[in-house]
């Protein structure tokens, strides 16, 4: 059985030791990487944020995916390229469009029954949020400046992830977090870094830095933080 591997990034994807890992988990040369993105004006702009580093790393295939000008899907198209990929990634942008898109059938299942085959996935800042089982924004990111919680992809449980977590100063939002759901173990992602999963469990961290947050108690709300 082949293990499974999630690259979250708190907002940087061309950070280069985890992409390096991630290239060569997904094949190296051979690597053929489906890159799930929103459709915005100036898009292929940001392509080189994620394609130049794999470039760098011998990743020379990769695929986009996103949404039509009318805001739907070939779905078809979509699962013959989930399919072929070798590995995926999700970008950053708008967290609830991210999740609209991304984290509801059939992508959702699609992204999972690669994970199960071993095929590395990675997020970074939207894309990150949505792979848990529980899918946290921050009131940082919502529309109403509220915190939400939805169902995410499902490929971590009993965790909950925040990204941009010291730039946008999140400690209280993902303790808050923590505490509603009863879920005792979070993990903030700065900007420049990524914390890596193997078989659902915190593996390693690149960059700078990342931060684990546990709940000690949930009545009185006391919590540590180990960086």
């Amino acid at each position: 059985m082949n293990d499974k591997y999630l690259f979250l990034f708190g907002a940087n994807p061309s950070l280069e030791e985890p992409n390096k890992e991630f290239i060569k988990k997904a094949g190296g040369r051979d690597a053929r990487i489906a890159l799930l993105i929103l459709n915005r004006e100036g898009w292929w702009d940001y392509l080189p944020r994620y394609t130049d580093t794999w470039r760098r790393f011998g990743a020379e295939q990769y695929s986009v995916i996103l949404p039509g000008d009318n805001g739907h899907f070939n779905y078809q198209e979509i699962i013959t390229r989930l399919k072929e990929s070798t590995g995926i990634f999700i970008g950053g942008g708008d967290t609830e469009k991210y999740h609209d898109y991304y984290a509801n059938e059939p992508v959702k299942s699609l992204i999972r029954e690669q994970h199960n085959r071993g095929i590395p996935i990675a997020g970074s800042s939207a894309g990150a949020l949505i792979l848990p089982g529980i899918s946290l924004i921050s009131p940082n990111d919502t529309k109403n400046g509220k915190m939400i919680s939805k169902n995410g992809i499902g490929l971590l449980t009993d965790i909950l992830i925040g990204v941009h977590f010291t730039e946008w100063n999140d400690e209280k939002n993902l303790v808050a977090g923590l505490l509603e759901h009863k879920i005792d173990h979070g993990i903030g992602i700065d900007e420049e870094a990524c914390a890596v999963f193997r078989n659902g469990h915190f593996e390693s961290a690149y960059g700078n830095a990342v931060h684990h947050v546990k709940i000690i108690d949930f009545v009185s709300g006391n919590y540590e933080i180990i960086s």
